[in-house]
């Protein structure tokens, strides 16, 4: 199943519409915080700043992206509960194209990052931030349940690496890393059987109208 190219802008559409206020109101939070929202957490573990901080968060980030994307992987070529996994969301947004799927990695990465991290997670803590974070990643249905579980996993390790380098780079490289890629493998793989399409182009894509 396939989405059209109405279904396609109604998608990107919601999805801005959702993501762009959580992230001015993340943001928001945190400068009323007295601090920035990009390098603000008041107390990071290994004490970095500036730079440091930044490009500590940014290697992290694309180790837990490629970890994660590689994860995802195995399981759908192993597991029967990711092949469904896989499928229920090849659903939803099989045959989106590479433009909608930059704007959707960029608009949730940055905006859960946003919300999550930089406004929440020092206020609240990294543990029930964390928390918070896979449990509004809930499903239709229960086939939707082990993305519950791993976005609890990953609220966990992305808010390690805030915590850990205080930058809020690292939480949005690996974030927007993950679902673009994946969200590309969902639409341009189907688990059942070799498929003859290739994945859509991230970069240069034009949707077709």
């Amino acid at each position: 199943m396939s989405v059209n190219d109405t279904t396609s802008r109604r998608i990107v559409k919601v999805t801005l519409a959702v993501y762009f206020p959580l992230g001015i109101l993340g943001a928001s939070w945190s400068i009323l915080r007295g601090e920035g929202p990009f390098l603000g957490h008041p107390d990071p573990w290994l004490g970095l700043s500036g730079w440091t901080a930044h490009a500590a968060g940014a290697g992290l980030g694309v180790l837990l992206a490629g970890v994660t994307i590689g994860l995802t992987r195995a399981w759908v070529r192993r597991f029967e509960w990711a092949r469904r996994l896989h499928l229920s969301f090849r659903e939803i947004v099989g045959g989106l194209g590479g433009g909608a799927i930059v704007v959707l990695a960029l608009a949730s990465g940055i905006g859960e990052e946003l919300f999550f991290r930089a406004g929440m997670q020092p206020t609240l803590g990294w543990v029930l931030a964390s928390l918070i974070f896979g449990l509004v990643h809930i499903g239709p249905d229960r086939r939707f349940l082990p993305w519950t579980v791993w976005a609890v996993v990953m609220g966990f390790l992305l808010g390690a690496i805030y915590q850990a380098t205080g930058s809020l780079l690292g939480p949005i490289v690996a974030h927007v890393g993950v679902n673009a890629v994946n969200l590309a493998h969902i639409v341009s793989h189907d688990p059942r059987g070799p498929q003859p399409s290739r994945a859509p182009s991230l970069v240069g894509h034009r949707e077709r109208r």
